[in-house]
């Protein structure tokens, strides 16, 4: 059995987590800390994960144990590498990354 699961942004800046409970769990920090929080209540079983922020939208799907890292860890932030800029500054995906986790 693969668990549906969904993991927003809100309005206020927090995230909030649907699908294990008959009630979401919200006022979530950030996505890394929802993403943490999903993964200890499904003990890492199988998941469909949807990522709504601000109209935009991600499906990944975990295998058991939840192999893909989908953030940074809030303990260890991200470090730029050179790939990530260029004569412009930080790449689209560079400044995707730090809006979703900061």
């Amino acid at each position: 059995m693969t668990l549906q699961l969904q993991i927003c942004r809100d309005a206020a800046g927090t995230w909030s987590v649907h699908g294990l409970s008959p009630q979401p769990t919200t006022r979530l920090p950030s996505l890394a800390a929802s993403i943490d929080y999903a993964r200890r209540e499904c003990a890492e079983a199988p998941a469909t994960i949807e990522l709504m922020v601000d109209g935009f939208y991600a499906v990944v799907h975990q295998e058991n144990g939840w192999p893909r890292q989908l953030v940074p860890s809030e303990a260890e932030p991200p470090r730029p590498t050179a790939e990530d800029y260029d004569a412009r500054g930080p790449s689209t995906l560079t400044r995707l990354r730090h809006w979703f986790v900061g």
